[in-house]
């Protein structure tokens, strides 16, 4: 039943079946419905999750609308990490954009897991490294790479979000109107054919 999630935690460190166990009974479920939010701005990020059926999107409003940053799929994490770790009201909004099932891993649990084996300790410092990269990688790209090639660059790398979400939150993701997406998309299809 939670192969996405013993798969996620396995591919980051190997965890014997007993780590593993105890790492499970921390997580807590949880059900959102499509459209439902996990966080919102003011709220204090007290668990990161991950999500084991579904989808979520992370972002933030401003005067120019919404500007997605992430988006989390099966045995990927989410949350405020900033919020979750200084315990610090978020700016950020976590939406459910399907109707989703995922796991929470509180604050207390996760240092509880850190003091019990240094496989978590080490779990813990990749998924802060990845979240570091990912970060930055989404800034940078926002200032050196054109639109298309952001555009290009995440159809390659993950064809899947084209198939599952409107296109509206591609373009938010990728900083720009969904009218420029859609003209990118029509002028890469006339140079294709």
């Amino acid at each position: 039943m939670y192969e996405v999630i013993t798969y996620s935690l396995r591919s980051l460190v190997n965890f014997t079946d007993e780590e593993l166990f105890g790492f499970m009974q921390k997580l807590k479920p949880m059900r959102l419905k499509k459209y439902a939010f996990y966080l919102k701005p003011g709220q204090v990020c007290h668990s990161m999750v991950i999500v084991h059926q579904g989808a979520l999107r992370y972002f933030v409003r401003n005067e120019k609308g919404d500007q997605t940053l992430g988006f989390a799929f099966e045995g990927e994490w989410l949350g405020d990490y900033e919020s979750f770790l200084l315990k610090t009201p978020t700016q950020c909004y976590i939406e459910a954009l399907e109707d989703t099932e995922l796991f929470m891993l509180s604050y207390a649990d996760m240092q509880e897991l850190y003091n019990k084996s240094q496989r978590f300790e080490r779990f813990g410092r990749l998924i802060a490294e990845r979240l570091f990269i990912e970060t930055a990688k989404s800034k940078s790209k926002l200032l050196t790479q054109t639109a298309e090639d952001r555009y290009l660059e995440l159809l390659t790398n993950q064809p899947q979000i084209f198939e599952r979400l409107p296109l509206t939150l591609i373009a938010s993701y990728l900083g720009i109107q969904p009218q420029s997406l859609s003209r990118i998309r029509a002028r890469l299809l006339s140079v294709k054919n």
